[in-house]
C-alpha cells in the first residue's frame, strides 16, 4: 500500500513539472540604432528556461518569410528573407546571458539600413506551447555638417542661413551667438528628401557688433551629444547685399534705361545678345545654393566621368615639389609671400561636358591635411596669381581649407563648412555645360558645396598643397572609362 501511494505522488509531481515547463511567455524591448551599425533585438522567455530544443522564428510581416529561423538545434539557412542573408545571428541581449540555455532568443542584425526600420515579431514554440511578441526597430541617421551662407541686409545687418541634409528623423537646429548666448531663428523648416531622409534649413539676422562669431548646431533629439556644428566669423567683409541693389547699381540701371530708350530696336537686340554671351567668369549665381539635395547628392555614377590628371614638373611653380608620377604635391619648405605661389594646373583642360576627379588629403599615420586649395581655374588666372601673389577676381573656382576658417569657399556669398571635420578624400565634379562645380566628401558620401557660374573659356583642375605640412596633397588615380560623347578634354600645351 505504501509503495502504491509513493508511485501516485511521483506520477503527480511529474505531471505538474511537465505542465509548468510547457508554459512560458515572451518578452521584448524596442531598439534604436544608427544606420550602418549593428543592433540586438532583445527577446527572452519568462520564466527562465532552456530554449535549445525549441523553435525560434523572427519575421517582419509574413510568418513564412523569416529573417532568422532556429530549428533542430541550429540556425536554418532556408527559408530566409534575401535582404537579411549574412546579416543576422542569435546573440544574447546581455554579456552575462547564457543565450538559449537561459531562454534568451535575441538576435543581432549587422549593417543596418533604413529599410530595416519597423516591426519585428519574435515567435517561440515548443512541442506543447507557443508565444509571440512584436517589437519595433528605429533607425537613425546623423546628417551632413551644416553649411552657412552670409549676406548683408539693407539696414547693414548680417543674415546667416544654415542648411544640413541627410537626417533621420527630422533633426533639431540651434543658433548661438558667441560662446553661450542662444539665438531665436527667423525661420526654420524641415524638408523630406528623395531617399527618405530629412534636411533642415534656418536663418537669423543679427548685427556684426553683437559678437565675434555665430554658430549653427544640428542634432538628433535622442543624441544631443553628437552635434554637427558650423561657425562663422561675423567680422568678415565679403558679404553680398541681401537686396542685391546697392546705390551705385541703382544709378547704373537708371542710366542704362535712359540709353536704351534712345537706341533703336536693332541695337537693343544686339546688345542683349552680346550681354547674354559675355557673362563674366567668376560670377556666382545665388540660385546655385538652392539646388535640391537630390540634384547635388553624391553618387558613384559620377565616376564614369573620371579623368586622369597629372601635374607636369616642367610647368609647375619652382617652390612646388612634384613627385615623379605628377600626382603628389607639397611645398619645398621655403618661406613664401603667399600661398598663391604654389598653385598648379593639371595637364588636362575642359571646355565642355562632365568630368570627375578626386584629391587625397590623408596618408597613414599622419593627420588629415589642413591647408589646401582644390577646384578649377583658367590659365590666365593662375598666371595672375603667381605674378601678383594675390587671388584674382575672376577665373578661379575653389574650395579652400586653413586653420582659421576651416573648409570654405571664397565667393560673393561665402560658405563655411564644419571646421572640425575635414574630408580625407575630396571628390570634384565639373559639369561645364550647366556651369556647376560640386565638391564632395567621398568617404562619407556627402555633398559639401556647389558653385554655379558661366564658363566661357577652357578651365583646368587647380591644386595647391599649402605651406608647412608633412601631409602632401595627392591626385588620386581612378579607373578610366570610355569618354561620353559630351565629355571633351583638351591636353594642356
Amino acid at each position: 500500500m505504501y509503495r502504491f501511494g509513493l508511485l501516485i505522488t511521483v506520477f503527480a509531481h511529474l505531471i505538474c513539472s511537465t505542465t509548468t515547463a510547457a508554459t512560458f511567455s515572451v518578452s521584448v524591448d524596442n531598439a534604436t540604432v544608427l544606420m550602418g551599425g549593428s543592433v540586438t533585438l532583445p527577446c527572452w522567455l519568462s520564466p527562465t528556461m532552456d530554449a535549445e530544443e525549441m523553435d525560434v522564428r523572427w519575421y517582419r510581416s509574413d510568418y513564412n518569410k523569416p529573417l532568422l529561423l532556429y530549428r533542430d538545434r541550429k540556425v536554418q539557412s532556408s527559408p530566409q528573407m534575401e535582404q537579411y542573408q549574412n546579416r543576422t545571428a542569435l546573440m544574447p541581449r546581455e554579456p552575462t546571458s547564457s543565450g538559449l540555455k537561459q531562454g534568451d532568443v535575441s538576435i543581432r542584425i549587422d549593417r543596418v539600413n533604413l529599410q530595416d526600420a519597423g516591426k519585428y515579431v519574435c515567435y517561440v514554440s515548443s512541442s506543447q506551447h507557443y508565444e509571440s511578441e512584436a517589437m519595433y526597430l528605429k533607425v537613425e541617421v546623423i546628417g551632413a555638417p551644416p553649411i552657412l551662407t552670409l549676406s548683408r541686409t539693407e539696414d547693414d545687418r548680417v543674415k546667416v542661413s544654415c542648411i544640413s541634409t541627410g537626417w533621420q528623423p527630422a533633426p533639431q537646429l540651434q543658433w548661438s551667438l558667441g560662446a553661450q548666448q542662444p539665438l531665436q531663428p527667423g525661420g526654420l523648416s524641415h524638408s523630406p528628401e528623395a531617399d527618405g531622409l530629412f534636411s533642415v534649413q534656418s536663418w537669423v539676422v543679427c548685427s556684426s557688433s553683437e559678437s565675434q562669431w555665430i554658430s549653427c548646431s544640428v542634432f538628433l533629439p535622442s543624441m544631443k551629444e553628437d552635434v554637427k556644428e558650423a561657425r562663422v566669423d561675423l567680422q568678415i567683409n565679403s558679404f553680398t547685399t541681401d537686396s542685391g541693389a546697392s546705390p551705385w547699381m541703382t544709378a547704373f540701371i537708371i542710366a542704362l534705361l535712359a540709353i536704351i530708350a534712345l537706341v533703336t530696336a536693332m541695337v537693343l537686340h544686339l546688345r542683349k545678345t552680346k550681354m547674354k554671351k559675355e557673362v563674366a567668369l567668376g560670377t556666382q549665381e545665388e540660385e546655385s545654393h538652392l539646388l535640391t539635395a537630390c540634384d547635388l547628392a553624391y553618387s558613384e555614377d559620377m565616376k564614369i566621368h573620371a579623368v586622369d590628371i597629372t601635374i607636369e614638373k616642367a610647368t609647375a611653380p619652382a617652390r612646388l615639389k612634384v613627385a615623379q608620377n605628377g600626382k603628389t604635391l607639397r611645398d619645398n619648405g621655403e618661406a613664401l609671400e603667399s600661398d598663391c605661389e604654389l598653385c598648379a594646373l593639371g595637364n588636362t583642360g575642359f571646355s565642355k561636358g562632365k568630368h570627375y576627379w578626386e584629391v587625397g588629403l590623408r596618408m597613414p599615420n599622419v593627420p588629415v591635411k589642413q591647408f589646401w586649395w582644390a577646384g578649377v581655374a583658367t590659365d590666365s588666372a593662375v598666371k595672375t596669381m603667381r605674378e601678383q601673389k594675390s587671388t584674382p577676381t575672376s577665373g578661379l573656382w575653389c574650395l579652400y581649407s586653413d586653420d582659421k576658417s576651416g573648409v570654405h569657399t571664397k565667393s560673393e556669398s561665402s560658405h563655411y563648412i564644419y571646421r572640425a571635420q575635414r574630408p580625407e578624400v575630396l571628390g570634384i565634379f565639373l559639369d561645364y555645360d550647366e556651369g556647376r562645380l560640386s565638391f564632395y566628401d567621398t568617404k562619407l558620401g556627402q555633398h559639401l558645396v556647389t558653385l554655379k557660374s558661366s564658363f566661357n573659356e577652357t578651365v583646368y583642375p587647380l591644386f595647391n598643397p599649402g605651406q608647412g605640412e608633412t601631409t602632401p596633397l595627392q591626385i588620386l588615380s581612378l579607373p578610366q572609362t570610355t569618354p561620353k560623347p559630351n565629355d571633351y578634354v583638351l591636353n594642356k600645351v
